[in-house]
Protein backbone atom coordinates (compact mmCIF):
# COMPACT_ATOMS: atom_id res chain seq x y z
CA UNK A 1 0.00 0.00 0.00
CA UNK A 2 1.29 3.67 -0.57
CA UNK A 3 1.16 6.78 0.43
CA UNK A 4 -1.05 8.40 -1.85
CA UNK A 5 -2.48 11.40 -0.97
CA UNK A 6 -2.52 11.09 2.80
CA UNK A 7 -0.54 13.51 5.07
CA UNK A 8 0.38 15.80 1.70
CA UNK A 9 0.37 19.15 2.67
CA UNK A 10 -2.78 21.11 1.20
CA UNK A 11 -3.41 23.93 -0.87
CA UNK A 12 -7.25 25.32 -1.17
CA UNK A 13 -8.36 22.47 0.80
CA UNK A 14 -6.78 19.75 -1.59
CA UNK A 15 -3.96 17.47 -0.76
CA UNK A 16 -1.15 18.79 -3.15
CA UNK A 17 0.68 16.25 -4.80
CA UNK A 18 4.52 15.46 -4.60
CA UNK A 19 5.23 16.70 -7.76
CA UNK A 20 3.67 19.97 -7.69
CA UNK A 21 5.20 21.22 -4.46
CA UNK A 22 9.16 22.70 -4.42
CA UNK A 23 11.71 22.42 -2.14
CA UNK A 24 10.81 25.60 -0.15
CA UNK A 25 7.26 24.23 0.34
CA UNK A 26 5.65 26.66 -2.46
CA UNK A 27 2.02 24.75 -3.25
CA UNK A 28 0.81 24.68 -6.83
CA UNK A 29 -1.68 22.04 -8.19
CA UNK A 30 -1.23 23.37 -11.63
CA UNK A 31 2.23 23.31 -12.30
CA UNK A 32 5.11 20.36 -11.87
CA UNK A 33 8.31 21.52 -10.31
CA UNK A 34 10.53 20.79 -12.98
CA UNK A 35 13.60 20.22 -10.32
CA UNK A 36 11.34 17.49 -8.29
CA UNK A 37 10.07 16.17 -11.92
CA UNK A 38 13.75 15.05 -12.51
CA UNK A 39 13.97 13.95 -8.98
CA UNK A 40 10.73 11.54 -9.67
CA UNK A 41 12.33 9.89 -12.69
CA UNK A 42 16.03 9.65 -11.54
CA UNK A 43 15.47 8.08 -8.11
CA UNK A 44 12.57 6.60 -9.49
CA UNK A 45 9.94 7.88 -6.98
CA UNK A 46 6.10 8.37 -7.25
CA UNK A 47 5.08 11.82 -8.32
CA UNK A 48 1.93 11.59 -6.00
CA UNK A 49 3.42 10.82 -2.81
CA UNK A 50 6.85 10.52 -3.28
CA UNK A 51 7.60 6.91 -2.21
CA UNK A 52 9.47 4.35 -4.25
CA UNK A 53 8.13 3.42 -7.34
CA UNK A 54 6.86 -0.23 -7.94
CA UNK A 55 5.73 -1.58 -11.04
CA UNK A 56 3.67 -1.51 -12.89
CA UNK A 57 4.44 2.35 -12.90
CA UNK A 58 1.11 5.00 -13.70
CA UNK A 59 1.37 7.59 -15.49
CA UNK A 60 -1.21 10.45 -15.39
CA UNK A 61 -2.62 13.18 -18.18
CA UNK A 62 -5.06 14.21 -20.28
CA UNK A 63 -6.10 12.07 -23.56
CA UNK A 64 -3.83 13.85 -25.74
CA UNK A 65 -0.68 13.23 -23.74
CA UNK A 66 -1.96 9.62 -24.05
CA UNK A 67 -2.16 9.38 -27.70
CA UNK A 68 1.15 11.48 -28.08
CA UNK A 69 2.77 9.00 -25.95
CA UNK A 70 4.65 12.07 -23.89
CA UNK A 71 3.34 13.24 -20.20
CA UNK A 72 4.34 16.33 -18.04
CA UNK A 73 2.99 14.61 -14.94
CA UNK A 74 5.87 12.45 -13.19
CA UNK A 75 5.66 8.70 -12.97
CA UNK A 76 3.17 7.54 -10.14
CA UNK A 77 1.87 4.05 -8.25
CA UNK A 78 -1.51 2.77 -10.00
CA UNK A 79 -3.00 3.38 -6.44
CA UNK A 80 -1.69 7.07 -6.25
CA UNK A 81 -2.60 7.49 -9.83
CA UNK A 82 -6.51 5.73 -9.15
CA UNK A 83 -6.38 8.20 -5.87
CA UNK A 84 -5.74 11.14 -7.80
CA UNK A 85 -8.28 10.96 -10.50
CA UNK A 86 -10.72 9.68 -7.99
CA UNK A 87 -10.40 13.00 -6.35
CA UNK A 88 -9.23 15.64 -9.05
CA UNK A 89 -10.95 14.75 -12.25
CA UNK A 90 -14.96 14.95 -10.93
CA UNK A 91 -14.14 18.82 -9.46
CA UNK A 92 -12.01 20.00 -12.54
CA UNK A 93 -10.43 22.97 -12.51
CA UNK A 94 -6.19 22.75 -12.60
CA UNK A 95 -4.42 20.19 -10.99
CA UNK A 96 -1.89 17.37 -11.58
CA UNK A 97 0.25 19.84 -13.21
CA UNK A 98 -2.33 21.10 -15.75
CA UNK A 99 -3.23 24.68 -16.17
CA UNK A 100 -6.37 23.89 -18.19
CA UNK A 101 -8.57 20.88 -16.88
CA UNK A 102 -8.15 17.60 -19.46
CA UNK A 103 -11.74 17.20 -21.42
CA UNK A 104 -10.60 13.24 -20.84
CA UNK A 105 -8.05 12.18 -18.18
CA UNK A 106 -6.09 9.16 -19.15
CA UNK A 107 -4.45 6.85 -16.83
CA UNK A 108 -1.63 4.74 -18.76
CA UNK A 109 0.35 1.74 -17.20
CA UNK A 110 3.78 0.90 -18.45
CA UNK A 111 6.91 -1.00 -17.66
CA UNK A 112 8.81 1.25 -17.80
CA UNK A 113 9.40 4.92 -19.36
CA UNK A 114 12.17 7.37 -20.40
CA UNK A 115 13.12 10.77 -18.88
CA UNK A 116 12.84 13.65 -21.88
CA UNK A 117 14.87 16.78 -21.12
CA UNK A 118 14.02 19.89 -22.48
CA UNK A 119 16.91 21.33 -25.54
CA UNK A 120 16.13 24.75 -23.70
CA UNK A 121 16.85 26.37 -20.43
CA UNK A 122 13.46 26.60 -18.83
CA UNK A 123 11.20 24.36 -20.68
CA UNK A 124 9.68 21.38 -19.30
CA UNK A 125 10.36 17.73 -19.00
CA UNK A 126 8.56 15.11 -20.07
CA UNK A 127 8.01 11.80 -19.98
CA UNK A 128 7.73 8.64 -22.54
CA UNK A 129 6.32 5.47 -21.45
CA UNK A 130 8.01 3.18 -23.66
CA UNK A 131 6.21 -0.46 -22.84
CA UNK A 132 2.61 0.47 -22.23
CA UNK A 133 0.57 -1.92 -20.66
CA UNK A 134 -2.88 -0.32 -20.48
CA UNK A 135 -4.93 2.87 -20.89
CA UNK A 136 -8.07 3.64 -19.38
CA UNK A 137 -10.07 6.63 -19.92
CA UNK A 138 -11.74 8.71 -17.90
CA UNK A 139 -14.30 12.02 -18.28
Amino acid sequence: MTAGLAGRPESGGLPVPFACEDDDGALDHAAVVKRRAIRCALSRICGICGETLTRPIAFIGSSEEAEAGSFDFPPTHLECAREALDLFAPIGGRHLGHSEPPLTWALVTTGGFDLVRPTRRGDKVTFHPNSILDTELTD
